[in-house]
């Protein structure tokens, strides 16, 4: 049987069809000293598709604690 995507939710685009998996022919860079604007002009696939998951987490949170109030005195 094969598994079925779930569906966007309302206002998302759908999720692009993953490419299979390829072996890494070397080390990874070391990408700790870039910003988030410089790590956006990298033309890559996968670092494309994580930057844009980190954005729409932080302009769509699933939690706002903004106006969390506990109770507790």
């Amino acid at each position: 049987m094969t598994p079925v995507a779930p569906a966007p939710a309302p206002g998302r685009p759908p999720a692009r069809e993953a490419a299979p998996p390829r072996p890494c022919p070397a080390r990874l860079p070391d990408l700790s000293g870039l910003d988030l604007a410089a790590l956006r002009g990298i033309d890559h696939p996968v670092l494309a598709e994580v930057i844009e998951g980190m954005v729409d987490r932080v302009t769509h949170p699933a939690e706002i604690l903004n106006a969390f109030d506990s109770g507790v005195v």
